[in-house]
């Protein structure tokens, strides 16, 4: 029996998530043995900027109280959704730099956090990855 290609592209996605939720939960164990892992992003030039354009209400992502986290991540992941035929690969790593200090900012208020909060946002990092693996599938 022949497969589409969007049966492919669906199983590639569907990998693609679980390696992230894999990888996400390695860092987890990693960060909370208390060893924080030097990461570089390349591209931060421009991110506030993106910010204010991705976030509205939550660019300030220092001064997001934790009822609100959730909201900032849904307001990302809309905002995304909206522009991801258009981001280019250098905007891609401004998206991603905006995930790495909404994920700080998520760290620091975690123990506000209700479980449900928690997973919702896990659900949401894991579609914006999911985002940009169909965007470099495409390419």
């Amino acid at each position: 029996m022949k497969r589409s290609n969007k049966t492919y592209v669906g199983l590639l996605l569907a990998g693609a998530m679980s390696f992230s939720f894999a990888a996400e939960a390695a860092n987890y164990s990693f960060t909370a043995q208390g060893n924080q892992p030097v990461q570089t992003q390349q591209g931060n030039q421009g991110v506030p900027a993106l910010e204010k354009e991705l976030l509205g209400p939550y660019a300030e992502i220092n001064k997001i109280a934790a009822t609100d986290l959730r909201q900032a991540y849904i307001m990302l992941l809309q905002s995304v959704r909206d522009r991801q035929d258009t981001l280019t690969d250098t905007e891609w790593n401004k998206v991603q730099a905006i995930m790495k200090k909404l994920d700080a900012r998520r760290k620091v208020v975690s123990g506000e956090l209700g479980n449900d909060d928690k997973a919702k946002i896990k659900l949401l990092q894991g579609e914006l990855r999911a985002l940009e693996t169909k965007k470099d599938i495409k390419d």
